[in-house]
């Protein structure tokens, strides 16, 4: 598939992304030719992300407003007012451009039920969340906390007079049965995630009264508070039943056998035709929130149809905590109609044709050149939020393969993974795929990151050179070759055939790049089957340890304590070692021990983890060394705005950020607060 950019293309959108990235992340683009010099200026006004704070420092609102279909819904006495509503001390919310207005519908799409994280990032009902600067730490649903100053205590006081969507108390009840009722519950979760956990051991939880929480651990845990405002905690509707920080105890309760008879429970599971009548699975659909409509939420809106449909549809909530400084109850707009998408060409030409309101999500870089002439017909402007993570389409090389023993063989060996790695023509990659736009680097963080391990390492083992490779494989024993070219394998010298897993209908073209890989192997004479599967299989055979090789971007692995799948084996969720991140979790009981320097991994998470950030770096800089070292995982093309940050958004629709940090770590665009965006009907025709 040929997806190639002419120069005239690159002219129009290079200058848009490049100043966009410099300004927001501190890089440069290392090809002269595609950067502009310091008396260019950008046609959009970008925000600058280190000077904007969500952390409101006015005067407090002296009484409080609502949306008019809340008001009458107070006139009619169907809901009490809203200074009844709100907590005692509710959360303030900045807006970005200006005080918003209420009403309209936000339009977007979405790919089904594989895709709830299109509307998880946009609830970000975090205990704590990060500034716009991606750095910061501030209060969210929590007002406050202290850290101990050895690291082992965290206390956290929550807004009194804060309630669910069902109008019912939000307490630290919801916080004890989430840990002491479904975290530690044996069947619900048959382990106890690492996030509570240190060396091991899960920490201890108390509530000192109805709205203030305690968490200790035996030892310094100081990246505890960085995984509350992260994905890795996040909240309950991103968690559901997964080792949830909270959860609607007086909702769930019902559906627990230690406050319901387990009777009744299996008599409920029967009816609602759960499998096998079984109460943990009926306890699972309960708890997630785009499987039940009846499910409590905090977050700005509340769905009221199922994920399962053709539209996935949600509405204010109107117990929702935060305010504007002028004491406007959020989110200003009322609803949110999810569209189904199955064709993606289908899709983003709905978006290019201007019947989008916003959109992150799914937008294609490829439709970037037409998006770009097509902005003034379609009353929209792009936007472009380059990826934190080091690479937009990384090849994860399973360490945990337990298939045929001569593959196993290969993935496992050092000099293999770097001769794959030589053979990369990332520049072909780049321009063919991420039209130019990209950086050909290895798999590394940006270089304004702490643990940026140095620009040695950016193009270690990541420049194309055939020879090497070629020699490489030939001094391990892959000398031999079939009369076509391919390499033989080792033990019964038939054709070596390695499998390369990639997902169909997402944020990248991983099918183009897959086909440029397999060529690029090819050349090297190894015979790499292609296999495209849909995105919920996908994940399901990468978590099952199926993969042999499989790809994806690496979003979020800048702060690999907070987000560590892509840089250590904690969990199955590893992506180059889902079974030695299976043993890990399961202390030995299952999965893969690991060898070689997947122990020192390991190490050096659970050092880090016991230390503050600022005292982090050295151990970061040697987890990327290792990962450079050893390409576990290989980057191909990062930098780019091609994995959920090519946004798409109507003119009318404001307080939208120009630039935003782009990571799945951070939940964006929920970094960007979404309940303060907003639609400007006196624009809506211009």
């Amino acid at each position: 598939m040929d997806i190639s950019i002419n120069e005239n293309y690159r002219a129009l959108i290079i200058p848009f992304i490049v100043i966009t990235t410099t300004l927001a992340f501190g890089c440069s683009k290392s090809n002269d030719s595609k950067t502009l010099s310091a008396t260019d200026t950008p046609e959009q006004t970008t925000v600058n992300t280190d000077a904007f704070s969500f952390v409101y420092t006015g005067p407090k609102p002296t009484s409080y407003n609502e949306a008019p279909e809340l008001a009458k819904l107070v006139s009619e006495g169907k809901l009490p007012p809203v200074e009844d509503r709100l907590p005692e001390e509710p959360l303030i919310v900045p807006p970005i451009e200006r005080i918003g207005q209420y009403g309209g519908t936000w339009r977007r799409g979405f790919t089904g039920r594989a895709d709830a994280q299109n509307i998880q990032r946009i609830e970000h009902d975090h205990l704590l969340y990060y500034d716009l600067d991606g750095k910061t730490i501030v209060p969210h649903i929590a007002k406050s906390w202290e850290v101990s100053e050895d690291g082992t205590t965290f206390t956290f006081h929550l807004r009194k007079g804060m309630k669910w969507s069902d109008g019912m108390p939000f307490t630290a009840d919801d916080f004890a049965f989430a840990f002491e009722d479904v975290t530690k519950n044996d069947i619900i979760n048959a382990v106890v995630s690492y996030w509570f956990q240190a060396d091991g051991r899960i920490c201890k939880f108390e509530k000192l009264d109805d709205y203030t929480i305690r968490y200790t651990f035996h030892r310094p845990n100081h990246v505890f508070i960085e995984r509350v405002a992260a994905y890795t905690i996040g909240g309950q509707i991103t968690k559901g039943w997964i080792c949830p920080l909270y959860a609607p105890a007086h909702y769930l309760k019902q559906f627990h056998p230690k406050y319901t008879p387990l009777s009744e429970l299996n008599k409920i599971a029967e009816e609602e035709k759960v499998a096998s009548a079984n109460w943990q699975l009926l306890f699972k659909r309960k708890a997630v929130f785009s499987d039940n409509l009846e499910l409590p939420v905090v977050g700005p809106w509340k769905p009221v149809t199922l994920i399962t449909g053709e539209k996935f549809t949600l509405e204010r909530n109107p117990y929702y905590f935060a305010v504007d400084p002028e004491g406007n109850q959020l989110p200003y707009i009322d609803k949110i109609d999810l569209h189904l998408v199955e064709d993606f060409e289908v899709f983003n030409a709905r978006v290019i044709a201007g019947e989008i309101d916003m959109q992150h999500r799914h937008v294609l870089i490829d439709k970037v050149p037409v998006l770009k002439m097509n902005e003034e017909k379609g009353n929209y402007r792009v936007l472009f939020w380059p990826n934190l993570g080091g690479s937009e389409a990384a090849l994860f090389v399973n360490q945990s393969w337990e298939g045929d023993p001569e593959i196993n063989k290969w993935l496992k060996n050092r000099d293999f993974r770097i001769a794959l790695s030589l053979a990369i023509d990332r520049e072909e990659i780049n321009e063919s795929v991420f039209l130019g736009i990209g950086k050909e680097r290895a798999f590394l963080p940006l270089p304004d990151n702490q643990y940026y391990p140095g620009s040695k390492y950016e193009k270690k083992y990541a420049v194309r050179d055939l020879d090497k490779a070629n020699e490489i494989l030939d001094a391990i024993g892959l000398n031999n070759k079939d009369s076509d070219g391919y390499r033989l394998r080792d033990d019964d010298k038939k054709r070596l055939i390695i499998t390369l897993g990639v997902t169909r209908g997402s944020f990248v073209n991983y099918e183009s790049v897959g086909e440029l890989v397999v060529n690029h192997w090819k050349a090297l004479g190894l015979y790499v089957h292609l296999v495209v599967e849909e995105r919920s299989l996908f994940s399901t055979r990468t978590n099952t340890n199926k993969h042999q090789i499989h790809m994806w971007v690496t979003g979020g692995s800048e702060n690999p304590w907070t987000y560590p799948n892509f840089t250590v084996p904690v969990d199955v969720g590893c992506r180059f070692a889902p079974y030695v991140g299976l043993w890990n979790n399961q202390k030995g009981r299952r999965g893969v021990a690991p060898t070689g320097d997947l122990i020192r991994l390991l190490e050096i998470f659970d050092e880090g983890s016991s230390l503050p950030s600022a005292l982090r770096t050295e151990l970061g800089k040697e987890l990327w060394r290792i990962h450079s070292d050893n390409l576990y995982v290989i980057g191909t093309v990062g930098q780019s705005p091609a994995n959920n940050g090519i946004v798409v958004v109507k003119n009318y629709f404001r307080n939208v950020p120009d630039l935003a940090p782009n990571s799945a770590g951070l939940q964006t665009p929920g970094i960007a607060r979404p309940d303060q965006f907003f639609i400007d009907r006196s624009l809506i025709n211009n």
